[in-house]
């Protein structure tokens, strides 16, 4: 669609009606003459016309006022889109449209439901085929085990385990597994610079920035998406720091503040996604209250992600000590987190909760294609 200013000595065409609109009207006082005037033409035809001699000045033709009246509209909803989406590598993440999944990877021998499955580049590239075959939107790749009694490893070990599959992957001969969008889930900032220049492309951080404040000036330095959690101390001491006043208020203060930190380091707010942290200082109970509040977060208005796979709290109300054998409760969580808001799910079950994810959106979000 294309909108044509004409007047005498000028003539230019616009894609959009409200720029046009703008520009002709910013010329009227330049209009000298009684008998000339401005035109805006679409398709050769005058949609809107402004001349001093005219009784109604600026004229719009019999049954176009509706028609460009839904044209700001829908500029307007196509502003606010893509104010609110991201564009990494060929994906773009129109949040709010439908539910976008991040698989989890963890390259460790250690971590809660996989630990050592994927801690060689040959497993750990063939999990990440696995779960961009199973239709995840993002891989969450992770070198350092935060399950509940973690200790820190070093800052060599954890790029000795991320930066190889991170490079295996950017290497690979399949476009659609090498361009693949990644996430390094670490807290460190000297893991998360050396992880983007090998090829991830946003951050996941547990714990909100807290740990190494610098890590917002890596993102920002990147100009790479940033993912803020709630977190209270440290997995080896977060299940004593359980006691809140109010859950929902606490999490989302700590989050805006952390939000307001990156952002004054550099980071792009329309670049920020927050977490409220399932399993870490939570009890079970509180974990339910966050999933069944989680609306309350949108007042930040930044994307939400949710990651609830596998967890321990799951494995005590269905009575399942197995982590890998807690797909079914976590179908629950994931649909609970829809229905309350969730744009990214973190996943472990690709294949399940992809199909999951469909029916929660047919559901719970109307406009959803």
């Amino acid at each position: 669609m294309a909108f044509k200013i004409v007047t005498p000595g000028f003539e230019q065409t616009f894609e959009r009606w409200t720029d046009a609109l703008e520009t002709a009207n910013s010329m009227k006082p330049s209009l000298k003459s009684w008998f000339k005037d401005i035109r805006i033409l679409e398709g050769g035809k005058p949609v809107w016309v402004y001349g001093r001699l005219r009784a109604h000045p600026e004229y719009l033709g019999p049954g176009t006022y509706n028609r460009l009246a839904r044209l700001f509209v829908e500029e307007g909803q196509a502003e606010a889109a893509a104010a609110q989406s991201w564009q990494i590598r060929d994906k773009r993440f129109d949040w709010g449209s439908r539910t976008y999944l991040m698989g989890v990877l963890n390259v460790t021998p250690d971590s809660f439901s996989d630990g050592g499955q994927f801690d060689t580049v040959e497993t750990a590239l063939a999990q990440a085929q696995q779960l961009v075959e199973a239709e995840m939107d993002i891989l969450d790749i992770g070198g350092q085990s935060s399950r509940p009694g973690a200790r820190p490893i070093s800052v060599e070990e954890e790029c000795d385990r991320l930066l190889p599959i991170i490079k295996a992957i950017r290497a690979t001969n399949h476009d659609w597994l090498r361009e693949i969008p990644i996430s390094v889930d670490t807290t460190r900032a000297e893991v998360a610079r050396l992880a983007l220049e090998a090829g991830a492309d946003m951050i996941n951080d547990i714990s909100g920035g807290t740990f190494e404040p610098d890590i917002f000036k890596v993102a920002a330095g990147f100009d790479a998406p940033l993912i803020l959690m709630h977190l209270r101390g440290t997995p080896e001491t977060m299940q004593q720091m359980t006691d809140y006043e109010d859950l929902m208020r606490e999490i989302v203060s700590f989050l805006a503040g952390q939000a307001d930190r990156a952002i004054a380091a550099g980071v792009d707010p329309k670049k920020i996604a927050i977490d409220p942290g399932i399993g870490f200082a939570k009890t079970a109970a509180q974990n339910i209250t966050i999933l069944q509040e989680l609306e309350k977060l949108k007042i930040l208005n930044c994307p939400i992600l949710v990651g609830t796979s596998r967890k321990s709290f799951i494995g005590k109300i269905i009575n399942q000590p197995e982590a890998n054998a807690r797909a079914w409760g976590t179908a629950a969580t994931c649909d609970c987190a829809i229905a309350h808001g969730a744009d990214i799910l973190r996943v472990h079950d690709g294949p399940q909760m992809r199909d999951v994810c469909r029916m929660a959106d047919a559901l719970w979000r109307p406009l959803a294609p």
